[in-house]
C-alpha cells in the first residue's frame, strides 16, 4: 500500500508539473503577443504623433509670411520633435515588416527635415522657395500617406495580433481550466481510489470484528486484498478460526459440565426417589461402625415395621435361609478381598408370616486410597414370583402341555441318567418300552381333536399307574409315549409291564359320554445290549414298536439285531425306490373282473408292480406305503394312469365293437387333487379313449376326508364320463351318510370280508348289507379277493354282480390280459 501510494502522488506531482510548464509556455507566447501588441499600439501612437507633427509643420510652412504664421522656430522645433519621435519608435523590437515600414518613415523625416532645412536656410529668388517649400510639402504628404498606409497595415496588424493574442490567451485560459479540471479530477479519483483501497478494507475489518464479537465466528474476510491488507485479512482469519476452535472447546467443556452438573443433579434426584418409591430396598453398611441401614422398603419387603429390625448386621444374616447364608456371607468375603467385582446373590430370607421369599442382593464397596473398604451399599429385590415362573418354565420345556407328563427331553435325560448308572454300577440293568395307541388317528378324527386330546390324558394317567415311583412315563408326541423301567432284574420284568398294559389298556375310557376303547402296540430296548446314547435306545425302541404294529398290533416286540438290519434294509429299498422312479422300473399287471350273471369278462383292474432290477417283482404293499411316505406316489400313480390308458386303447383295437373292456385304477388320496380332472381329459385326448373306458377306484377314506370337497371334485369327474367306484368299501369311515351324495357307480367289497365268507356269520352279515345298500342305491358290487370255490357260491348266492380274484384268474401281465381278451373276445360279442 505504502508504494501505490508514492507512486499514485508521484503520479498527481508529475500531472501538476506538466500543467505549470504548459501554463508557462501558454503566458510566455501570451506575453511576446502582447508585447507585440503593444509595439503596434506604439507605431499608432507615431503614426498619429508623425500626422499631427507632419500636418503642423506643413500648416506652419504654408502659414509662413502669414498673420498665422508661428514662425520657423516652431517648425524646426516639430521637425525635430518628429525625427525624434521616430527614430524612438524605431528603437523597439518590431516585426521585420514593421521595422522595414519605420526605416522607411525615419528615412522620409530626414528628408523631410532636410527638405524643411533648405527650405528655411535659402534665400534664392521665391520661384526657388516655392519650389522647396512644396518639396517640403510633397515630402510631408508622402509621410501623411506613408503613416495611413502604416496606420491602415498597423490597425489590421493590431486586429490580427490581437484576434491571435486572444485566441491564445482564451486557448491557455481553457487550457488551465483543462489542466486544473483534470489534474483534480485525477486527484479526486487517486483520493477515491487511495480512499478505497484503505477504507474498505478497514471497513472490512470492522465489519468482521462486528460479527466476530456478535458471535459469528464462521465469519471469514476476503482474502483477495494485496500487500499489507491481505496479510492482516489472512492473519485475521487465523485468529477468526483460532478463536472459534477455542470457543467450541470451551462450549464443549462447558457443555460437558453443565451435563456433568445435570447428571450428578439427575443422579441426586434419582437416588431419593428410588429411595423413596423404588420397589426395591436398599442397604448401607458401615464397617468401620459395623452398622447397617436397612431402609423402610427394605424392612417392609419381609413384613416387618422400620422399628423391629435394628442396626446391627447380624439381623439380618439370622432371616437368611440356613441353607443360602454361607453363599451370601462368602461372596460379601470375596468382594471385600477384591476377588469379586461385585455382590450378587440369591437367596431366601424369612418372612413375618413364617414363610421364605426368595431375594437378589446386589452390593458393591466404596474404598479408600489405599483401596480398603469402609463402606458397603446395595440394593434387595424380591424375585419369589421370578422364581416361580422360571420353575413352572423348567417344568414345562421338561414336561408336556397336555398331559403334565415329562416330554421327550426330560425322558431322555433320564434315560441317558440311567446310561451312566448302568456304566457305573454292575448289572444295572433298565428298559424303555415305546407305546403307540392303535388306531388314534381314526378316534382323533371321528370325535374330534377335543375328545382325543382327552384320550391321551386319560391313557398317560393310567400308564402311571403301571410303573414305580422311580420308573417315568413320559409323552413324547401325539399319540406316542415312553416308559422308563429303571434297575429291574432281568427282561421279564419289562415284558410284565408291557403285557399288563397290553391286558388293562384296552379296558373302556369314559370321556364325553363317549366309551372310547384303544390298545397300543409297544416295542421295548433293553439296556443289555451296551448303549451309550439315549437317543440310541429310543430309535431301537422305536424300531420295535413298528414291528410289532406291523405284525398286527396291539403287541410288543423285544428289539433284536434284525430289527435294525430291517430298517436299513428299507432304507436301502426307500434309496432304490427313488431311482425307480427315475428310471421308470414299474409294471402293469392286470386281473380280470367277471360278471357272475353271464360269467364273462367285462373289464380289469390295473395292479402296479415294481420289477426291482435285483430283487424281482415287488407287490404294491412293500412300496406303496413308502412311495406314500416319501413323496414319490404322486408321480407313479400318474404313471399308472398312463400306462393303463395306453393298455386300453391298444386292446379297444383288438376287441369286437362295444364289447371293449373297462380297466379300473386305484388312486391314493395325494392324487385326488383338482388337478387330476385336467390330467385325465389330456389322456383321454391323447389315447382318444370314451371316458366310459376308464374307471376310478378311491377309498372311503379318501372321500370322508373332505366330503364337501370330495364331493365337487367327484361330480367333476364323472361330467367326464368315468366311472367311480369305491375300493375296500366298509374297512373304513363311515360313509353310508355321505353315500347317496356321491356320484359312485359301484362298491368294491374288501376281501378282509370275503375271505371266509362261507364260514364265518358275521362277514357273510356284512357282505349282505352292502350288496343291498348297492341296490338300494342303485350300485353294482364287486366282490374282492374270491379265492375258493366256496366263497364265489356265496357271493352268487347274494347275487353279488361281479367278482375278481384267483379262483378265476390272478393278476396278469399286459400280454397275458391281451391273450384271455382274444379267448373272450366272441363271447364278448355275442353277449353284448
Amino acid at each position: 500500500m505504502k508504494i501505490r501510494i508514492i507512486l499514485s502522488l508521484s503520479l498527481l506531482f508529475a500531472i501538476y508539473l506538466f500543467g505549470i510548464f504548459v501554463s508557462l509556455d501558454n503566458v510566455s507566447r501570451t506575453t511576446t503577443g502582447l508585447n507585440h501588441l503593444l509595439n503596434l499600439h506604439k507605431v499608432e501612437e507615431l503614426r498619429s504623433s508623425l500626422v499631427q507633427r507632419v500636418m503642423r509643420v506643413n500648416f506652419d510652412l504654408y502659414t509662413y509670411h502669414t498673420p498665422y504664421a508661428a514662425g520657423l522656430d516652431r517648425i524646426v522645433a516639430n521637425v525635430e520633435s518628429l525625427d525624434h519621435l521616430a527614430r524612438t519608435c524605431n528603437s523597439c523590437h518590431h516585426a521585420p515588416e514593421t521595422e522595414a515600414d519605420l526605416d522607411h518613415i525615419v528615412f522620409l523625416v530626414d528628408d523631410f527635415k532636410r527638405a524643411l532645412s533648405f527650405y528655411i536656410t535659402t534665400s534664392a529668388d521665391q520661384e526657388r522657395v516655392e519650389r522647396l517649400k512644396a518639396e517640403a510639402s510633397e515630402i510631408g504628404e508622402i509621410l501623411l500617406l506613408q503613416a495611413e498606409v502604416m496606420a491602415q497595415e498597423a490597425s489590421r496588424g493590431v486586429e490580427r495580433i490581437s484576434a491571435v493574442a486572444f485566441a491564445d490567451i482564451e486557448r491557455s485560459k481553457n487550457l488551465l481550466y483543462s489542466l486544473v479540471f483534470s489534474s483534480g479530477l485525477f486527484g479526486l479519483l487517486i483520493a477515491v481510489h487511495l480512499t478505497r483501497s484503505i477504507t474498505r478494507p478497514i471497513r472490512e475489518l470492522v465489519t468482521a470484528t462486528r460479527r466476530i464479537a456478535d458471535g459469528d465466528l464462521d465469519y471469514r474476510m476476503q482474502e483477495n486484498f494485496r500487500e499489507e491488507f491481505g496479510e492482516l485479512a489472512r492473519r485475521f482469519n487465523a485468529m477468526s478460526a483460532s478463536l472459534k476452535t477455542s470457543y467450541t472447546k470451551l462450549e464443549a467443556e462447558i457443555a460437558e459440565r453443565r451435563q456433568a452438573e445435570l447428571a450428578l443433579r439427575e443422579s441426586e434426584e434419582r437416588y431419593v426417589l428410588a429411595a423413596r418409591g423404588a420397589n426395591d430396598g436398599l442397604w448401607d453398611w458401615d464397617l468401620h461402625n459395623n452398622s447397617i441401614y436397612l431402609s423402610p422398603r427394605w424392612k417392609a419387603m419381609l413384613g416387618y415395621q422400620p422399628e423391629e429390625i435394628g442396626e446391627d448386621p447380624q439381623e439380618w444374616f439370622d432371616l437368611v435361609h440356613p441353607e443360602d447364608r454361607q453363599g451370601l456371607e462368602a461372596k460379601i468375603g470375596f468382594h471385600l478381598e477384591n476377588i469379586l467385582p461385585h455382590i450378587e446373590n440369591e437367596q431366601r430370607l424369612r418372612h413375618r408370616d413364617g414363610g421364605w421369599r426368595w431375594m437378589l442382593t446386589r452390593g458393591v464397596a466404596v474404598r479408600d486410597e489405599q483401596g480398603r473398604p469402609y463402606r458397603l451399599a446395595g440394593s434387595q429385590t424380591d424375585i419369589t414370583e421370578r422364581k416361580r415362573t422360571e420353575e413352572q418354565l423348567v417344568h414345562d420345556a421338561f414336561h408336556d402341555a397336555l398331559t403334565g407328563l415329562p416330554n421327550r427331553a426330560l425322558f431322555a435325560n433320564r434315560v441317558e441318567h440311567a446310561i451312566q448308572t448302568a456304566q457305573r454300577r454292575k448289572g444295572f440293568l433298565f428298559a424303555v418300552l415305546f407305546l403307540d395307541l392303535d388306531r388314534f388317528k381314526f378316534i382323533n378324527d371321528s370325535l374330534g381333536h377335543f375328545m382325543g386330546d382327552q384320550l391321551l390324558i386319560a391313557v398317560g394317567k393310567r400308564l402311571g399307574g403301571y410303573i414305580r415311583p422311580s420308573d417315568t412315563v413320559a409323552r413324547l408326541g401325539g399319540d406316542e409315549f415312553a416308559v422308563l423301567l429303571e434297575d429291574i432284574h432281568d427282561a421279564d420284568e419289562a415284558v410284565a409291564v408291557a403285557r399288563r398294559i397290553q391286558k388293562d389298556l384296552p379296558e373302556p375310557i369314559e370321556i364325553g359320554g363317549h366309551e372310547v376303547f384303544t390298545s397300543a402296540s409297544i416295542g421295548i430296548a433293553l439296556s443289555s445290549r451296551g448303549y451309550t446314547r439315549p437317543d440310541q435306545m429310543l430309535r431301537d425302541a422305536d424300531l420295535a414298536m413298528y414291528h410289532a404294529k406291523a405284525r398286527g398290533k396291539a403287541r410288543f416286540e423285544i428289539f433284536d439285531a434284525s430289527m435294525h438290519d430291517h430298517t436299513l434294509e428299507q432304507l436301502q429299498l426307500e434309496n432304490d425306490l427313488r431311482r425307480a422312479v427315475e428310471r421308470q422300473e414299474f409294471c402293469l399287471f392286470y386281473q380280470p373282473v367277471i360278471d357272475l350273471a353271464r360269467d364273462r369278462l367285462v373289464g380289469f383292474e390295473a395292479l402296479i408292480r415294481w420289477a426291482h432290477p435285483t430283487r424281482g417283482l415287488i407287490l404294491p404293499a412293500r412300496f406303496i406305503p413308502m412311495a406314500e411316505d416319501t413323496a414319490l406316489l404322486p408321480p407313479i400313480g400318474r404313471w399308472v394312469l398312463r400306462e393303463a390308458c395306453r393298455s386300453l386303447a391298444k386292446w379297444r383295437k383288438i376287441s369286437a365293437p362295444g364289447s371293449a373292456p373297462t380297466v379300473s385304477v386305484n388312486l391314493a388320496s395325494c392324487e385326488f387333487t383338482p388337478g387330476l380332472v385336467e390330467y385325465i381329459r389330456e389322456l383321454l385326448a391323447e389315447f382318444q379313449l370314451p371316458a366310459a373306458g376308464l374307471r376310478l377306484e378311491i377309498t372311503e377314506r379318501t372321500i370322508m376326508g373332505n366330503p364337501e370337497s370330495a364331493a365337487a371334485l367327484l361330480d367333476e369327474l364323472k361330467s367326464l364320463g368315468l366311472g367311480l367306484q369305491i375300493d375296500d368299501f366298509g374297512t373304513g369311515y363311515s360313509s353310508l351318510g355321505y353315500l347317496p351324495q356321491f356320484p359312485i357307480d359301484t362298491l368294491k367289497i374288501d376281501r378282509s370280508f370275503v375271505a371266509g365268507i362261507d364260514g364265518n356269520r358275521e362277514n357273510y352279515e356284512i357282505v349282505r348289507t352292502i350288496i343291498a345298500l348297492a341296490t338300494n342305491l342303485k350300485m353294482s358290487v364287486v366282490g374282492e379277493g374270491v379265492e375258493t370255490q366256496a366263497e364265489l357260491d356265496t357271493l352268487r348266492e347274494l347275487a353279488c354282480g361281479q367278482v375278481q380274484g384267483n379262483v378265476f384268474y390272478p393278476p396278469l401281465e399286459a400280454q397275458a390280459a391281451e391273450a384271455l381278451l382274444f379267448e373272450h373276445r366272441d363271447a364278448l360279442a355275442r353277449s353284448s
